[in-house]
């Protein structure tokens, strides 16, 4: 019964952090500010495929511009690993958007990481790779 419930309490925790992966998503495509505010952490940081990193602020600087939007985001193969209070969601995006008034179709590799505060998963920062451009 006890190893039982442990799968249902992981579902239930994978779940979550699929839902806030997606809410984080959904902010970026729609350059909701105030929602990224509310789902990335105080302490985030994300790294590119560039080795930059961007604080909260510099990344929500950035989506804030408007110099990048969305054109569309698919999402394949993503698996998620939680232990305790920390989640790494692992995950390839497929993307098409544009940059700078540039057309661009971008395939990486994603790991974001979770935390959980206070029952509330938050984006603590990620890192991507892509493996294809043009």
């Amino acid at each position: 019964m006890k190893k039982y419930l442990k799968k249902i309490i992981y579902t239930v925790r994978t779940e979550e952090i699929k839902h806030a992966y997606e809410y984080w998503k959904d902010a970026v495509i729609k350059g909701d500010i105030t929602s990224l505010e509310e789902i990335c952490d105080e302490n985030f940081a994300w790294t590119n495929d560039m080795g930059i990193t961007n604080t909260k602020t510099e990344n929500l600087y950035k989506i804030a511009s408007g110099n990048l939007r969305y054109l569309s985001w698919i999402n394949e193969d993503i698996t998620i690993k939680v232990v305790g209070d920390m989640a790494i969601l692992r995950t390839r995006e497929i993307l098409k958007l544009i940059v700078y008034k540039q057309r661009v179709n971008a395939v990486q590799d994603v790991t974001a990481i979770f935390i959980n505060q206070n029952g509330k998963w938050l984006l603590a920062g990620g890192q991507e790779t892509t493996s294809s451009l043009n």
